[in-house]
């Protein structure tokens, strides 16, 4: 919610807190939580795979004097830790920064900024499946046998993920599954592509598909490779969503320093969500620790769940047993 609409929710019920007071204690808490929303970047970075993908978000108020539009970005790894980024522009120095030294695997869609991370000795791209198949899609109006046909294929593409896990299989299952069931289908719709290519319109939306398609082949095929990975990069479009979601009530960023604030404590929120901590919980709490805790990872919301869950909740009932008169257990 934005922090006039919070204002008035406040004042409705008795409580006197103006949007500036509401701002900077937003501002403060996140100062406050900043080592612990470092402590889950590292840890993303330290996992040998990591999904990413950014959102545009406006900023109102900026040094040249208009708006301009700046980027959320996410970086998520399969633990479920969420670190989230914002700069000022989408230029490939956000990921470089981010990523720079990194060597493992990363999904991502197919942004030229990502291309410099994926250079000899560097990061492993896994490219996105859902991508490829939404460009499908939006072909069939206007040549529908042919994109049905590829939007068919991918289907069963998927439909083997399916069997994978309904099987429960391991990750090495889950390559031997792949390797046998999906590279040869694969190898037929790359087959497939190259003969339909000369059938559609050069620069119509299917010619677009399978050239996207096929630009993209390596990063696509990868997670034949490894079963860690997946097919697509949906982890990181749901992982943006409560900004694509949210920024319809909030609208923009007043300054880049809100949009620093907001990532900070999006991604401890975010993180508590993926890990079944209830976030009003956690904050509360944390904000009481994080000047007397030195292990910043006990305090990150899988550190917090493992070691002071259980605490806050057996003080929370001897306080009900107070308030209530229950005999002590």
């Amino acid at each position: 919610m934005p922090f006039y609409r919070l204002e008035k929710k406040y004042a409705s019920e008795g409580l006197d807190l103006s949007r500036s007071v509401l701002q900077s204690s937003t501002a403060r808490c996140a100062e406050l939580l900043a080592p612990i929303a470092e402590e889950l970047r590292r840890q993303v970075i330290d996992s040998p795979v990591i999904y990413t993908d950014d959102t545009p978000v406006t900023i109102a108020v900026t040094d040249e004097g208009k708006p301009k539009q700046g980027r959320v970005w996410i970086y998520l790894n399969q633990d479920h830790s969420h670190w989230y980024d914002f700069t000022e522009t989408r230029k490939r120095d956000g990921p470089q920064q981010v990523l720079g030294d990194y060597s493992g695997y990363v999904h991502a869609d197919a942004y030229p900024g990502y291309d410099r991370l994926f250079l000899p000795g560097g990061a492993e791209e896994v490219g996105c499946w859902a991508h490829a198949r939404r460009k499908f899609l939006e072909s069939e109006m206007t040549e529908p046998d042919l994109a049905k046909e590829a939007v068919n294929r991918i289907g069963i593409l998927f439909s083997i993920e399916k069997h994978a896990k309904e099987r429960g299989l391991d990750e090495p299952g889950i390559r031997a599954l792949r390797q046998e069931k999906a590279g040869p289908l694969l190898k037929s719709f790359r087959a497939w592509m190259d003969l339909a290519e000369t059938q559609v319109l050069p620069k119509g939306p299917l010619a677009k598909a399978i050239t996207y398609a096929r630009n993209q082949w390596g990063a696509l095929t990868r997670y034949l490779d490894d079963g860690r990975l997946e097919m697509t990069n949906n982890a990181a479009e749901r992982a943006l969503r409560p900004f694509a979601v949210g920024r319809k009530n909030w609208l923009f960023f007043q300054r880049a320093s809100g949009g620093v604030s907001t990532t900070i404590l999006m991604s401890l929120l975010m993180t508590c969500k993926a890990v079944g901590v209830n976030p009003r919980e956690y904050f509360r709490d944390v904000l009481l620790r994080v000047g007397e805790e030195s292990d910043v990872r006990l305090l990150t919301p899988q550190g917090w769940k493992k070691r002071f869950l259980p605490e806050v909740r057996e003080r929370r009932e001897r306080v009900l047993d107070q308030i209530l008169a229950r005999p002590a257990k």
